[in-house]
């Protein structure tokens, strides 16, 4: 069947909400989740065995690695969709890698993964918004690795600056 203009709407307002957690979380943009999640949306990591709410993941986040942490990249892939008027479900292909210090000055944490989002989502009277998320870890690789301090700070500015004009 051949995708209507509506169809393409939804699919571009589905995209958005996706890619609206992966940058808050990756700039720490926490009103931005606003936009990917109803309040009360389930957030559930399926490794283990977790539920968060949006505001929960949040505090969850912000006090687990904020301190040590210099940069988060998500790079969202592959989307399919099943939408049914008012509700939809995807699964997305995702990758992310974050940066870390350590208490080794010249050792940086880093970490690369992927998995898949399996959304299911609502229209509501601000958009698409994602009611429940589980998250599968497909794989991680945690490595300890030598890095040049003089880029340092290049990386933490591209944290701690806002590059959203309506955040």
């Amino acid at each position: 069947m051949p995708l209507t203009t509506q169809d393409l709407i939804d699919r571009a307002e589905i995209l958005d909400a996706i890619n609206a957690y992966s940058h808050a979380l990756d700039q720490r943009e926490w009103s931005i989740l606003d936009d990917a999640f109803t309040p009360d949306a389930d957030i559930v990591l399926l490794e283990r065995d977790t539920h968060y709410t949006p505001a929960s993941l949040q505090d969850a986040l912000s006090g687990q690695n904020d301190d040590t942490r210099l940069s988060g990249q998500h790079v969202n892939g592959n989307t399919r969709f099943e939408i049914d008027g008012d509700t939809a479900h995807t699964v997305t292909e995702v990758l992310w890698v974050t940066l870390q210090t350590t208490d080794d000055p010249e050792k940086f944490k880093h970490i690369r993964a992927g998995g898949i989002y399996v959304d299911d989502l609502v229209r509501t009277e601000n958009g698409w918004r994602i009611a429940r998320r589980e998250l599968a870890l497909k794989n991680r690789v945690i490595e300890y690795l030598p890095y040049d301090a003089a880029d340092i700070e290049k990386i933490r500015y591209t944290l701690g600056s806002s590059w959203y004009k309506n955040a």
